[in-house]
């Protein structure tokens, strides 16, 4: 049972496009895993009344399907307890972070700045900036899979909220809100800022921008970074929120 919420990444790509099992304990339904593409053990739940039994079932999946690893949050303690039970070695994976503290940032030097929801018009240039901003993705990334790049910005701006920032009518940085249908009353948030105006505080002014957004609407605000990405943690935590939680990478013994 989660003690906190899990950003949209987390739960819709990593645990969404895994394999999803069903746990059955004397013939009945008590619980579920995960296991994605590189077998990773990514969720693991059991009801309250079969947790006694969770080292066994655990060790039996763990043997079943030959995993090696798991990606446990300190917000499942059962499962990543279980996990540390099994582990050789553990590192920190992925920062979860909510809203601290309100903040009231500027941000000077960039001229006549806009923040406001993207439109049609804008979707080409806002394709191209995160093209541009990743470093990494490729032609079959933006094409295709989860990683459909195309698809998944239009759904934010069609489902979701997907803002704007220009500086004199320069595209910026971009960010999402993503109010959450399963976890109320949270809302992912995430920003994108390009490579030229990076180490300015521009992700923490559009991020701050954001978490206005969201409690306009009665929204409480999370976010995550991986562990390594610094610029981005400074500036998440500059804009008001704290790593409360952490996604703990557990090699597992054999």
């Amino acid at each position: 049972m989660l003690t906190a919420p899990l950003d949209a990444y987390w739960e819709e790509a990593l645990i969404g496009q895994a394999d999803h099992y069903q746990i059955e304990i004397d013939g009945r339904g008590v619980g579920f895993y995960c296991i994605n593409s590189d077998k990773q053990l990514v969720a693991f739940h059991v009801s309250p009344k079969s947790q006694h039994q969770g080292e066994e079932t655990l060790s039996h999946i763990i043997d079943k399907h030959g995993v090696t690893t798991a990606l446990a949050g300190t917000n499942d303690p059962f499962f990543l307890s279980l996990c540390l039970d099994r582990a050789t070695s553990v590192r920190v994976h992925t920062l979860l972070f909510r809203d601290l503290s309100k903040v009231n940032l500027e941000l000077d030097g960039f001229g006549e700045l806009t923040f406001e929801l993207a439109s049609e018009k804008d979707f080409a240039e806002v394709l191209d900036h995160t093209v541009a901003s990743s470093g990494s993705i490729d032609t079959e990334s933006i094409e295709t899979g989860y990683e459909n790049l195309e698809g998944y910005l239009r759904s934010v701006m069609d489902q979701h909220h997907l803002f704007v920032l220009r500086a004199d009518g320069e595209l910026i940085a971009t960010s999402e809100c993503r109010i959450s249908k399963t976890q109320e009353p949270y809302a992912d948030v995430g920003m994108i800022v390009g490579v030229d105006h990076r180490r300015k505080g521009v992700g923490s002014y559009i991020l701050h921008r954001t978490k206005e957004f969201c409690y306009e609407r009665d929204a409480r605000p999370i976010c995550s970074c991986e562990e390594g990405n610094i610029g981005s943690k400074k500036a998440i935590v500059k804009a008001g929120f704290v790593a409360y939680h952490r996604i703990v990478q557990v090699e597992l013994d054999g």
